[in-house]
């Protein structure tokens, strides 16, 4: 009779035990941070014999490890300057500041060459700010982006973008730097994350962007990338910044260059270092 009755306080006892501890928070087990300087060393050495100039920010999303090379030398930004106007467009939609039902005049001080599709109608055409915004991003197009940036203001937009973090942020001149890529889309993600109708509705022409060349083009078929790319002929400027969603680990990356040959000499070099950083990402260095 003792002993079932000693068993049975043993019992009650465990069981107390139980309930009182399932009210506790679980302990966090910390889990080892990759280990990035192989990649880093890697990718500095891989750029630094390049022609040209090279700059690289690289933001693990899972940890929030970062590294980068020239991350805060200044180039120019191109059309990677249309990624924080459209974030600065659709968080001040989300506090209703902006319509995005509102109608915009294409007029003949809006035109410019380059990439878009709007190049090929005369001016004199209404676009709502949703679907001009939509062509900015999807087709890189200059002339949406001129109408909405004289909707938006200029200065605002830059003032935007060094609230943002941006370091390389000039009024006058269209310039960036890696960091200040990779922090912007960052920050298009964290929008995204909230579940805001307007943070998905950038996230998703990000996501279809026409121009699929650079960063994306290195990683496996089925992986979903986010990106806006800029060119700059002139001073051989071909740049991209992504967010790549790695089944592993999912991560930001900017490139930009200057002074190189051309198109032909800088996309490979692109390519081979998002090639280098995507099979990183799925190794036994990055737990």
């Amino acid at each position: 009779m003792f002993k079932k009755t000693h068993l049975a306080l043993l019992l009650l006892a465990a069981a107390v035990l139980l309930v009182l501890n399932l009210d506790k928070p679980a302990k966090k087990i910390n889990q080892p941070k990759p280990n990035y300087v192989p990649l880093d060393q890697s990718v500095s050495e891989y750029l630094v014999a390049q022609e040209g100039t090279y700059g690289l920010y690289f933001i693990d999303l899972k940890s929030g490890e970062k590294f980068g090379y020239n991350q805060y030398t200044s180039f120019h930004a191109a059309s990677t300057f249309k990624l924080p106007m459209n974030l600065y467009l659709y968080t001040q939609a989300e506090k209703e500041k902006i319509n995005l039902a509102q109608k915009l005049t294409y007029q003949s001080r809006h035109a410019e060459g380059g990439t878009g599709i709007l190049k090929n109608y005369p001016p004199g055409k209404s676009y709502t700010i949703k679907q001009l915004a939509t062509y900015s991003i999807v087709n890189s197009d200059n002339i949406a982006t001129n109408i909405l940036l004289e909707r938006l203001d200029r200065k605002k937009v830059k003032s935007y973008m060094r609230d943002l973090g941006g370091k390389v942020v000039e009024d006058d001149n269209n310039v960036t730097c890696p960091h200040d890529l990779a922090l912007y889309m960052q920050k298009t993600i964290e929008f995204y994350r909230t579940g805001s109708p307007e943070a998905k509705m950038l996230t998703e022409n990000l996501f279809a962007a026409e121009f699929k060349d650079r960063i994306p083009a290195a990683v496996p078929p089925g992986v979903k990338v986010a990106n806006k790319i800029g060119n700059w002929p002139p001073t051989g400027t071909y740049n991209d910044v992504a967010y790549v969603e790695h089944p592993v680990r999912p991560y930001i990356l900017a490139v930009t260059c200057s002074g190189t040959p051309g198109y032909g000499s800088a996309v490979p070099v692109i390519r081979q270092v998002s090639k280098m950083i995507y099979e990183y990402q799925a190794t036994e260095n990055s737990p």
